[in-house]
């Protein structure tokens, strides 16, 4: 028997690569409320760095936040957990778990990268996700706008 045949998938979630760039145990979580959640990690292998420019959620633009965008090599950006470091959810996802739907990551540099993404339901483990959250309530571009007359 082959060794390959032994391989089993041991998560929900779905793996692909953009040139230097990982997308690792990616899969979005149907709440009790029917918002779509991103679940997942992305992490640079090259000395170059990237930014996530935009995720989208069964074709819908998410909203999204982070600590920051920035891919810097070996420096993981994850959306949730308890190292969660980015959010990225629609407010209505309109397909039930079980079902595949499109994940699509653009990147500054890198190609474009769209998985077919498993939706996994918002209870047992998932119930309660830990996400991220900015600590400021103001919104970024009024934290940006303040840095800047400051």
């Amino acid at each position: 028997m082959a060794s390959t045949r032994l391989i089993k998938q041991v998560t929900d979630g779905v793996e692909a690569q953009s040139d230097e760039i990982r997308l690792r145990n990616i899969k979005v979580i149907k709440t009790s409320t029917g918002e779509g959640v991103l679940v997942g990690t992305l992490v640079n292998w090259s000395d170059t760095t990237d930014t996530i420019t935009s995720v989208s959620i069964n074709n819908q633009v998410t909203t999204y936040v982070a600590k920051s965008s920035e891919l810097v090599k070996n420096k993981p950006i994850t959306f949730v957990g308890d190292i969660a470091n980015a959010d990225a959810a629609i407010a209505v996802l309109d397909q039930s778990p079980g079902y595949r739907i499109p994940v699509t990551f653009t990147f500054a540099k890198a190609a474009p990268v769209t998985l077919d993404t498993l939706i996994v339901n918002g209870d047992g483990i998932y119930e309660v996700l830990n996400r991220y959250r900015p600590t400021s309530s103001a919104p970024v571009d009024q934290i940006l706008e303040d840095q800047i007359t400051n």
